[in-house]
């Protein structure tokens, strides 16, 4: 295999090893043809008004300010008097869309919707709207459109603001939520002379949707502890008591049924996505037709819990927690429609104020909706499948009898005995569904495995062959024609794929299966092929003793490096500890003495970087400008003995611009004031100059790396908020210095700066042979990769970014243009990696291809240990972290393996000559 097919045929295996975690753990809940499931209970309530305060935290919304009063003083007047109220449990990812899915439709979102920027999801879904004979809702563009898709086109009613006016830049953002508020009245006044409208309005089942964006981007822009942010709640609570008052005015008959909750939290830095508590934990309060108000319910609180609900100055016994898609089956019950069928929610009946029988009937409708899902999903799998294995707790029997057994219970009036069985029926139900919904998941597990190990077999035996001794033996053993066992393996394998493709299509299981199941086949069939290889790199082991023992001590040494990148991962403070071993082990060697000091200084110094604090949670705009100026000053002194020219000159000054940039976009939105145009023009084209200006400088492999960091050190300012300006400073200057002792490390007579990225030295006429060396620098190029994203406290989960730092670009919410410049600030420190590699490979006349091998070898052994450590249980902020950790992985590999492309371009390519 050529180096061209195998770089190519590589990425496309990564890739599905990549996406292939989505499909082992997180394939999408939802499933079709299950009934509606009807209650004959008639509920008080007519329609369903639905507040949603986006971004609201549990804490801020229900303690007491600074004076000992409440910020939402009409619904705390609700909750101490005459409502129910909680705390929403959400999950992770804690974000707007999957939010509201679980709220209106019940189930928890798949991963699988991320793909779509968590703004729809690939699979129809039912929702309370949908059950509901008209919905109407205002807000946000970016949720309401979800739910007015496909058959709900017609009765679902959506009314938008523009999405310009989502400003995070310092505007105020209460604004959103005021909008929403003037159109919900003018909207009823419009009614009173619209008879049509009217009469619509007057009929049963109706929902009302106010989507409330104000918070979030506040907090997104402020933070949450932020004036801006604590003053919204308060307008917000003004706008919920003028609606609850227009809609007493307009219908006059107290059958009207409300819920306030939020979709999810916000950490203290002003961001959300991942699962801690402040994130996770948000407001419920219910009140009107149908709701109960709760008193004494001895819902069993920590004392932790119970201690934090005192300190907001509530009665413990008063609280009832729910999980989020709990409250789908609780609007739906008090409006008096279906559950959604997709729904997994659990009814909290204390919610309702309605007579024991009802209560028990509703239950049962809950538990029987639950059970259907169940019988749905196991009879499918079962009519696909071979050989059966049910779930041992509950069958399709055990579901009739169940719900035979709580109609009885029902007539004979024993409604406590019925509750406690629908209780245990939607639990199993559950949990069988589950059980159902990861049935297959050991085969595509056992063939991720094998892939993951077949691949790293395969980029050893790729580096192998460039071994001589092991390259002309392997030659010697491949005898005249074809061999009998090539054509015996052949056939085994062909039967192999035929088999997999068969079950596969039996069992009607979705199409990418068919790669998972059918890519370590192959991968293994290659590796048999090339059996002569292997056998000359065993006899070459072998017959030299020496170099098994010295390929042991570094297999030794290369694992417990492995375990230390992996460890980095969780701790930090791993990368600090590594830094300093650098720092001090470089002293073992021959290196000359300046270079062994100026080594040890950059280790030290960039070293501290993973001790601070999580970017992103204290911005400081000095930090930003004391990068940008001592960028300035690195690539001066870089230049300093180099012939300066014009574009060296202006490039100089290029880091200290953009040190300038940030913090005037962030003295700007502090004080809500208009981002001139010229800062976003002048931003755009420093962004569009890193990519051109590097190709008008020498191909000297001093002059074009100087040059390549210090134009994207520049970009990279420009997207910083605190002390990641300086991280990106001292790590070029880390890189500049690997350079240096790799170049030593070789005993290279030559001068560094009389390399050329484009034209060879007279001792460059040959590459130097395979050596330990080369997985060394392998290592080396990892670590950096991994210094460079955990360096500034990027720790895996999406939440420790702020928005902010993409406000010289723009400061109106744009997803897709936000996300990419996220991305590119994560994803720009490879490139400055990767052009070290490749100036390393042409100072060090090291094979490029060999790096290339020595580099997938390591990142595919850390990428399968955090294949083994994803799961899909526990805390959610465990699962959350296991899924970060493998997509951050293999993300690295990804980008690394089309980085190395783009770096040999921007070294080697030259626009004047």
């Amino acid at each position: 295999m050529t180096f061209a097919n195998f770089f190519v045929i590589s990425i496309f295996v990564h890739f599905i090893l990549f996406i292939s975690v989505f499909d082992i753990y997180f394939t999408s809940p939802i499933i079709h043809g299950m009934k509606e499931i009807k209650s004959p209970v008639k509920v008080p309530a007519s329609r369903l008004v639905l507040f949603v305060a986006d971004g609201l935290r549990a804490d801020k919304f229900y303690e007491l300010d600074e004076h000992g009063k409440s910020r939402s003083p009409f619904l705390r007047n609700i909750i101490e008097n005459s409502g129910s109220w909680g705390i929403s449990h959400t999950r992770v990812p804690t974000e707007s869309r999957p939010g509201h899915v679980a709220l209106i439709a019940g189930f928890y979102e798949d991963v699988s919707a991320v793909l779509k920027g968590w703004k729809e999801n690939p699979i129809e879904f039912d929702s309370v709207f949908n059950k509901s004979r008209n919905t109407w809702a205002w807000g946000s563009p970016d949720i309401l459109p979800m739910f007015a898709k496909g058959e709900n086109i017609h009765h679902v009613h959506i009314h938008c603001y523009h999405g310009d006016t989502q400003s995070f830049a310092g505007d105020d953002s209460s604004l959103l939520d005021e909008w929403v508020f003037d159109k919900v009245e003018d909207f009823f006044h419009s009614a009173e002379d619209n008879a049509t409208l009217n009469k619509l309005l007057r009929q049963d089942n109706t929902v009302f949707f106010l989507h409330l964006l104000g918070i979030d981007t506040n907090g997104h822009s402020h933070h949450p502890m932020s004036k801006e942010y604590l003053e919204n709640i308060k307008k917000v609570d003004t706008g919920v008591e003028h609606v609850v008052a227009m809609f007493d005015k307009f219908y006059e008959d107290e059958k009207t049924a409300y819920v306030f909750t939020a979709d999810h939290g916000m950490t203290d830095w002003g961001s959300h996505g991942a699962g801690l508590a402040s994130e996770t934990l948000t407001p419920l309060v219910v009140w009107g037709a149908g709701a109960n108000k709760h008193k004494d319910m001895q819902t069993p609180l920590t004392d932790g819990e119970s201690q934090l609900t005192r300190s907001w100055g509530l009665d413990p016994s008063e609280r009832r927690d729910v999980n989020q898609a709990d409250i789908a089956p609780l609007m739906s019950t008090l409006v008096g429609v279906p559950i959604p069928v997709n729904s997994v929610g659990e009814l909290p009946i204390e919610y309702i104020s309605l007579d024991s029988k009802s209560k028990a009937h509703l239950l049962h409708a809950n538990a029987r909706q639950l059970s259907e899902q169940f019988v749905v999903k196991m009879e499918s799998i079962r009519n696909k499948t071979f050989t059966f294995s049910p779930f041992p707790k509950l069958s399709h029997s055990g579901v009739i009898d169940l719900d035979r057994k709580i109609t009885e219970l029902i007539k004979q009036g024993n409604y406590i005995g019925a509750n406690n069985l629908s209780h245990q029926l939607m639990s199993l139900s559950l949990e069988g569904m589950n059980y159902f919904h990861t049935y297959h998941r050991s085969v595509l597990y056992f063939s991720i495995v094998l892939s993951f190990i077949g691949w790293i077999v395969e980029s050893i035996l790729m580096l192998l062959h460039h071994v001589d001794f092991i390259s002309s033996q392997s030659k010697k053993m491949i005898p005249l024609g074809k061999t009998p066992m090539f054509s015996w393996l052949s056939f085994v394998f062909c039967l192999s794929t035929l088999f997999v493709v068969l079950r596969l299509y039996v069992l009607d299981l979705p199409k990418l299966y068919y790669l998972y199941c059918t890519l370590p086949i192959a991968i293994w069939y290659h590796i048999s092929t090339q059996k002569h290889t292997i056998q000359a790199g065993l006899m070459y082991i072998s017959s030299n003793r020496p170099f098994f023992q010295k390929l042991l001590l570094h297999v030794c040494a290369f694992m417990l490096g492995i375990w230390a990148l992996v460890l980095s991962f969780f701790y930090r403070y791993i990368l600090t500890v590594e830094l300093l071993l650098f720092a001090a082990t470089i002293h073992l060697t021959n290196l000359p003495r300046k270079s062994k000091y100026q080594w040890t200084v950059v280790c030290t110094l960039a070293a501290a970087f993973p001790l601070l604090p999580t970017v992103g949670r204290a911005p400081n705009s000095f930090l930003v400008f004391g990068g940008g100026l001592s960028g300035s000053i690195l690539c001066f002194l870089l230049n300093s003995n180099k012939q300066t020219s014009l574009l060296t000159k202006f490039l100089t000054t290029l880091p200290f611009i953009a040190g300038c940039i940030q913090p005037t976009a962030m003295y700007i939105s502090s004080n809500q004031g208009n981002m001139p145009i010229a800062l976003h023009i002048l931003s755009w084209t420093l962004l569009l100059l890193s990519w051109v200006l590097p190709l008008l400088q020498t191909t000297n492999v001093t002059l074009r790396l100087v040059t390549i960091f210090c134009c994207h050190l520049t970009v990279y300012i420009l997207i910083s908020l605190s002390y990641d300006a300086v991280f990106c400073v001292v790590f070029c200057l880390l890189l500049y210095s690997w350079v240096q002792v790799e170049f030593h490390l070789e005993s290279n007579p030559k001068l560094l700066e009389e390399y050329s990225f484009t034209k060879a030295s007279p001792n460059q006429s040959s590459l130097k042979a395979l050596s330990f060396s080369t997985l060394r620098v392998g290592y080396m190029f990892i670590f950096f990769i991994v210094l460079a994203f955990f360096g500034v406290g990027n720790i895996a989960s999406i939440n420790s970014f702020d928005v902010k730092v993409v406000l010289p670009f723009l400061t109106v919410f744009n997803h897709l243009v936000m996300g990419l410049l996220l991305a590119y600030k994560v994803l720009l420190p490879y490139l400055l990696v990767a052009c070290t590699l490749c100036c390393i490979a042409t100072v060090t006349r090291t094979n490029m291809q060999q790096l290339c091998y020595a580099v997938l070898i390591v990142s595919d052994v850390i990428g399968m240990h955090f294949f083994f450590l994803v799961q899909d249980s526990g805390s959610w902020l465990d699962i959350g972290t296991s899924i970060s950790h493998y997509v951050i992985c293999m993300s690295m590999v990804l980008s690394v393996l089309l980085f190395l492309a783009v770096a040999k371009f921007v070294t080697s390519c030259l626009v004047l000559r």
